[in-house]
């Protein structure tokens, strides 16, 4: 009788052992899952983390090359954009951003010899659409204009049941520094 009861303890505690593995295996996994399926958002945090040393009200300033570089089709203007959201609550349709009817003029900058673009306010990690509406997770920092380099660009058609969002306008995080260009082109 004492055998049997020993083996009897023997395997409880050997489907313990494989339930506890089971369960340690299944969290691992489902771990590993949550963090490949969020992979570039997680690096997008670290980059941020990295990358941005800015305080509110710091003053921020257009790289270099977008001040002073030109293409054949002229000079750079650094792109502004702003949250759209869905019209309907109860849509599907996440809010993200898209590049609005305004920009920062490096001719602008050029003219009045300073890259400084506007104050910050903060940062927010959203998707941006491409043109087949596949999102791609970016850094933006909001910022407040400076008025005087503020142009009026092109306006790219909100998709349907879209609306742009009251909020601030942004530029990405890798189109600024906190260093003024030390030239600038004529």
């Amino acid at each position: 009788m004492l055998k049997t009861e020993r083996l009897e303890l023997s395997n409880k505690k050997k489907k313990k052992r494989i339930i506890w593995l089971i369960s340690i295996l299944f969290i691992v996994a489902a771990g590993f899952a949550t963090f490949w399926y969020n992979k570039s958002y997680l690096a997008l945090y670290y980059l941020a983390v990295k990358y941005n040393h800015f305080k509110l009200n710091d003053k921020l300033y257009a790289k270099n090359r977008l001040v002073n570089s030109t293409s054949t089709y002229g000079p750079y203007n650094v792109s502004l954009y702003r949250k759209i959201k869905p019209i309907n609550s109860n849509s599907s349709g996440k809010p993200f951003m898209m590049r609005c009817a305004w920009s920062i003029s490096s001719d602008s900058l050029c003219k009045y010899k300073t890259a400084y673009i506007g104050n910050y306010t903060g940062y927010e990690i959203y998707g941006m659409a491409n043109d087949e509406n596949k999102y791609h997770p970016m850094t933006f920092f909001s910022i407040t204009t400076n008025k005087k380099a503020l142009v009026k660009d092109y306006l790219d058609a909100l998709p349907a049941g879209y609306e742009f969002d009251e909020g601030p306008l942004y530029v990405t995080l890798f189109e600024v520094t906190d260093k003024e260009s030390p030239i600038f082109r004529k």
